[in-house]
């Protein structure tokens, strides 16, 4: 295949999710008319872009539905998964600084943005709140080694929280060690302004705490994985966070 043809292709590829992201669901043959492609073309195309990590799901056969996880509807606006974080975590910003000005409402915009989410996505969105955590201002020794977090390191990690999925790291300890982690994004904790991922590693095989500003790099997987006890995690995660 030639130059030309790789590059068509990948045009081609990324004209597919951008139609995927613009609207919530296609049908192959709605979609095969609008880009001028054959169907056999399409189901290549779309078993490519799964390989490489793009979340499609499609039904089988030519009028077969097919749309991407991660874009979330609030009326006519788009979220991403990390948008939904965002959402999420300043929400639970608010609760935690308890300002009688703030709180009071809290809870009844809570269940607005809830309500505006479809059905599944309300349920989804619902566990996701659940795993993430506020807590006190960081030390004046974190904030010392704090840096920016790099964006591509955390839009792979929103998305293998959000989706349950492994992820590999490359993490640089607080002496300077740097090694290679397969891990589980399990819960989200903020400890103003330093995030930390309570996590499974698989290389230890044991709860640890990540700060998401010592992450070098990461590697998506399709690796699912489930929640472990929440009951656990905070307990085993109150050691973690006593060198804060």
């Amino acid at each position: 295949m030639g130059k030309g043809s790789l590059r068509e292709k990948k045009e081609r590829q990324e004209q597919i999710i951008d139609c995927l992201r613009s609207e919530e669901y296609w049908t192959s043959s709605r979609l095969c008319e609008h880009l001028e492609i054959s169907y056999r073309t399409l189901m290549r195309d779309l078993a490519e872009l799964k390989e490489s990590g793009v979340p499609i799901i499609s039904d089988k056969g030519r009028g077969g539905g097919i749309s991407i996880i991660g874009r979330w509807g609030l009326n006519n606006l788009q979220l991403s998964n990390s948008d939904v974080i965002t959402l999420l975590t300043s929400l639970a910003i608010t609760e935690a600084i308890n300002s009688p000005l703030l709180v009071e409402n809290i809870n009844s915009i809570k269940n607005r943005i809830s309500s505006a989410f479809p059905i599944e996505q309300q349920q989804i969105i619902s566990k996701v709140r659940k795993r993430i955590f506020t807590g006190v201002h960081a030390s004046e020794k974190a904030l010392q080694s704090y840096t920016t977090p790099n964006k591509n390191v955390l839009a792979d990690l929103t998305d293998s929280f959000f989706n349950l999925t492994k992820i590999k790291i490359k993490y640089k300890s607080a002496a300077g060690e740097i090694t290679e982690r397969l891990i589980e994004p399990q819960l989200l904790c903020l400890v103003f302004p330093i995030w930390y991922f309570v996590s499974w590693d698989e290389l230890r095989k044991a709860e640890r705490l990540f700060r998401i500003d010592r992450i070098i790099s990461t590697t998506k997987t399709n690796l699912i994985f489930k929640l472990r006890k929440k009951g656990k995690l905070i307990e085993g995660s109150k050691e973690l966070f006593k060198n804060i």
